[in-house]
């Protein structure tokens, strides 16, 4: 009901604004404040239409997606590996027959559709079992080699709880090759949620450098409004392989401050997340038939709720954010009609003073976003450069060296026990924890939070003075049709900004220079001999002031082009949406509408009457955007 009414008013809209009769001048206005504005509309219908809301699971080689996705199906389809070989995107959808449909990577064109519903029965194992033969065929490598030419598989079967176009989406392991990594990254402006299976038996699932640079990319591509229809508070991970440290852990109170810790790394990482979307089980261990219900089926369920939840929102948020967009576009289009039919209670001499004045504010404005385009960037380098600084005189101070090497929860480094590769890990490890400590504190992330509220109070208060100019010629009220819960309000977008402030180092920049200088300690025909014929506290002595000196020497360089690739790239994407886009269009738009009202006053005047029909026909839109607001608002 939602969506075709929105695809309705995007409809008449659009007719409207191709009408012969539609005004050449106020399209001249409104490309300025929303460029491109009839290829976006026919865009968004199409994307209403026919666009997938996909829930994607992801998460590194071996842990357990496969196992998830058919305990959620209730059907095994999917096969599991402990090496990396699915190599495409899989798509499943819900459908009332079954079938597969595959894509190369080079064309446009869909591959001819295996139609499988007269020869699978799915409610049978024979049929499953049919189906997960063609499923490992066309996305397993080690099945086929034809697999890695498959840009992605679509598959759909009736699945119930999939209503609308929301569908799932297996995505390739994480690690092995690298190249499945940007696989993922290809679908993530269609994704609307994310699901990661993490294994906690390697570091809690983290000791790779690709979660992060996942979840980072999934920020930045939100800032460049590539996923428009994506709620970060809406990732759900779960924890599996549980089972996997039990001869490790004996003591219940160890299990639970791993738990805990686990979940205070996925916050820093991901910092909108719920504790309620942080999952802990072991999916081999669900069983949904059994009458005594395990931990982890109980998790699962909780799980399933809210994957469920997810699903439901999948339907509604597309809607709403194209909504969103329309309201806009009926509030620009508004306020060019309502200025020309204002325009006759003014006199040409009080329009001309007015037109004067406001154009030396547009001006100044316009010099505002310049100024801020180019003060805030210096503003993000130098805070970066006092936060390397920083990091590095303490690293260089014999009490930073002393407090980062043996800090108070840790055993001393001296009296860790002395085997080459695991005193050297250990060093590694006791300095990236410093970083990591260092990076995410309070003084640290306010440096940037500072910058951050610095761009948004100039949007907001900017915006503000654009809405007092715009009144004084539209006489429609500021921030209509953007107020309240309105899904247009300009300062939303910005309250709810996904600014990836949580800074998580990248701990392989440091374990990469600590390696190199482990590999020239140990592979030195001077150093390695002379180490063996030390006694065991001077060996210690000498790898520990090798293997920190050689970090410290290069922090800094490590720590700038991390701090520059995650919070400086944000920030400055973020400053230049402010004051190269968003501001600067309303301006442009409003600068162009007072020179043509100058410029055509006799001829609006005398043509009042066409204007205030098309007025009448914008206005039945616009009542018919506020009753199917009220509606989606109350489904919020």
């Amino acid at each position: 009901m939602g969506r075709q009414s929105v695809i309705d008013i995007y409809r008449a809209l659009d007719i409207f604004l191709k009408s012969d009769g539609y005004r050449k001048d106020l399209e001249i206005e409104l490309e300025k404040s929303n460029p491109g504005f009839i290829k976006d509309i026919d865009k968004r219908i199409i994307d209403m239409e026919k666009s997938d809301h996909g829930i994607v699971i992801a998460g590194e080689t071996s842990a357990g997606k496969s196992t998830l996705l058919n305990m959620i199906l209730q059907k095994n389809i999917f096969i599991g590996h402990t090496m990396e070989s699915t190599s495409t995107i899989c798509k499943i959808r819900n459908l009332d027959r079954v079938r597969i449909i595959t894509k190369r990577k080079d064309e446009q064109i869909e591959e001819p559709e295996i139609d499988l519903t007269d020869r699978c029965d799915l409610t049978s194992e024979r049929g499953v079992e049919l189906l997960r033969t063609h499923l490992e065929k066309l996305t397993d490598k080690t099945s086929s080699e034809n697999s890695v030419e498959f840009e992605c598989v679509d598959v759909g079967f009736p699945i119930p709880f999939l209503k609308g176009n929301a569908i799932l989406v297996d995505t390739p392991g994480i690690g092995g090759t690298g190249d499945v990594t940007p696989k993922l990254m290809e679908y993530l402006p269609n994704a609307v949620s994310f699901i990661f299976v993490i294994n906690i038996d390697s570091a809690g699932g983290m000791q790779s450098d690709r979660l992060p640079v996942i979840l980072h990319s999934i920020n930045e591509t939100q800032i460049k409004n590539e996923m428009p229809c994506f709620d970060p508070e809406d990732v759900i991970f779960i924890t599996n392989k549980w089972d996997s440290i039990r001869s490790q852990f004996d003591v219940e109170k160890e299990r639970e401050e791993l738990w805990e810790k686990i979940k205070i790394d996925l916050k820093k990482k991901w910092p909108n997340v719920k504790d309620s979307h942080i999952f802990r089980m072991n999916v081999l261990d669900v069983d949904l038939g059994a009458d005594n219900e395990n931990t982890s089926t109980k998790e699962f369920k909780k799980f399933k709720d809210i994957l469920f939840a997810n699903v439901e929102k999948a339907n509604d948020i597309r809607i709403k954010r194209h909504f969103g967009f329309l309201q806009e576009l009926l509030m620009n289009v508004s306020k060019g009609l309502n200025a020309r039919l204002q325009l006759g209670k003014k006199s040409a001499k009080e329009q001309h003073a007015m037109q004067k004045i406001h154009l030396q504010s547009l001006k100044n404005l316009k010099m505002e976003c310049k100024t801020m385009r180019q003060t805030v960037p210096k503003k993000i380098d130098k805070a970066i450069e006092v936060i390397v600084n920083e990091c590095f005189v303490y690293m260089s101070s014999e009490s930073g060296k002393e407090h980062i090497l043996n800090p108070k929860c840790r055993t001393p480094m001296m009296d860790v026990q002395w085997t080459s590769g695991f005193f050297v890990e250990e060093i590694k490890s006791r300095i990236n924890i410093y970083i990591e400590a260092f990076l995410q504190s309070p003084d640290v992330l306010q440096k940037f939070e500072d910058i951050r509220t610095e761009i948004i109070d100039f949007y907001k208060r900017v915006s503000v003075d654009l809405s007092s100019l715009e009144a004084d010629w539209a006489c429609v009220k500021k921030h209509e049709f953007s107020c309240g819960k309105s899904m247009a309000d300009p300062f939303k977008e910005f309250n709810e900004f996904p600014l990836p402030l949580q800074i998580s180092i990248l701990a392989v920049s440091i374990v990469i220079t600590a390696a190199v200088a482990v590999c020239l300690l140990l592979s030195s025909p001077l150093l390695g001999p002379a180490l063996m014929l030390m006694n065991t506290d001077d060996a210690k002595r000498k790898v520990i002031d090798r293997v920190y000196n050689a970090n410290t020497a290069s922090i800094r360089s490590q720590i700038q082009r991390h701090l520059e690739e995650r919070s400086g790239n944000a920030l400055n994407l973020l400053v230049e949406k402010v004051s190269e886009r968003l501001l600067p269009n309303r301006i442009h738009f409003l600068e162009t509408m007072i020179q043509q009202l100058s410029n055509s006053r006799d001829e609006v005047l005398a043509n009042i009457e066409s204007i205030s029909y098309l007025a009448s026909k914008l206005e039945a839109m616009r009542m018919s955007a506020e009753v199917l607001q009220s509606t989606l608002m109350d489904e919020i």
